[in-house]
């Protein structure tokens, strides 16, 4: 039964890292990690971003120490015609029209170009943004924050979501067993739920969207590739050093693991996977 809903999934630029870091039989190649960006369209609230991708704003932000530190770390690489404004309009989605983004958490991949739907309501956690303004500037950096991302005037389109994360998750999917993640009805139809994802960074959320015959569970950085849930392998603890909370990261990745092997009608979409993000790419409108 058709809901209204319907997704396309996006590469807004990608940074790369040694293979190991995620993946200990990757060796020590640079692998290309993904931006992904999901664009939603809803029935009744429109379009709708989960994330933003890279954007020229992340090398202005960059271009002097300490934050070059930062571009050092993680290079990142945008092509031209991977910007997110041009390839909205490539689906005759002009970026004023945009009324809703989720940010999952405000690391610069994710954030870097919000600052071009100044007339969205922006989805967050108010951890994410406090550990966005933490000082002093050194240790925000080495935490993956880079202030400079979020326009002080663009704070004030901040919609908190801290509370509310009262339906468990294998209730909504109807799991025969218990999993111990917590969602809210962004909109209260049973389309969208926020997901509580704790650990890799401060109030991290996933998204998880009823599609008509499927779900589709956004999972930010809760993982980097599917490998880490479908086999169970373990990113490298030099990876460990960004998290907020290790101990939390972990319990989020095994519980992740449990859902990831008992729900078989729902695709799970890290955000850096090119495994799963390549083929979902070149698909038209999921729904």
């Amino acid at each position: 039964m058709p809901n209204g809903i319907s997704v396309k999934m996006l590469e807004v630029g990608h940074c790369t890292h040694p293979g190991f870091m995620v993946n200990p039989k990757l060796g020590i190649k640079p692998r290309a990690f993904p931006a992904s960006v999901a664009v939603i369209r809803h029935p009744e609230h429109g379009v709708l971003l989960f994330d933003t991708g890279y954007h020229h704003s992340f090398f202005d932000a960059t271009a002097q120490f300490p934050q070059k530190c930062y571009a050092i770390a993680t290079p990142c690489h945008l092509h031209h015609d991977e910007h997110i404004v041009g390839q909205l309009a490539s689906l005759a989605i002009d970026k004023e029209t945009v009324s809703h983004v989720v940010l999952s958490h405000f690391h610069a991949d994710h954030i870097a170009a919000v600052r071009e739907f100044t007339h969205a309501q922006l989805h967050c956690h108010p951890a994410g943004l406090a550990q966005l303004r933490r000082k002093p500037v050194f240790q925000a950096i080495r935490r993956g924050y880079l202030s400079e991302l979020l326009p002080a005037e663009q704070q004030q389109q901040c919609v908190f979501h801290q509370d509310g994360f009262t339906q468990r998750l294998s209730e909504i999917l109807a799991l025969d067993i218990d999993i111990d993640l917590w969602a809210k009805d962004l909109f209260g139809d049973q389309l969208l739920y926020l997901v509580d994802l704790p650990g890799h960074a401060a109030g991290q959320l996933g998204l998880l969207i009823r599609l008509e015959q499927q779900w589709l569970f956004l999972l930010a950085d809760a993982c980097w590739l599917v490998d880490n849930l479908r086999d169970g392998v373990n990113q490298h603890w030099l990876a460990n050093i960004i998290c907020d909370d290790r101990k939390a990261y972990k319990a989020t990745l095994n519980v992740l693991r449990q859902c990831y092997h008992a729900a078989s009608n729902v695709l799970f979409v890290p955000a850096h996977c090119s495994e799963t993000l390549a083929p979902l790419k070149q698909q038209d409108w999921l729904r």
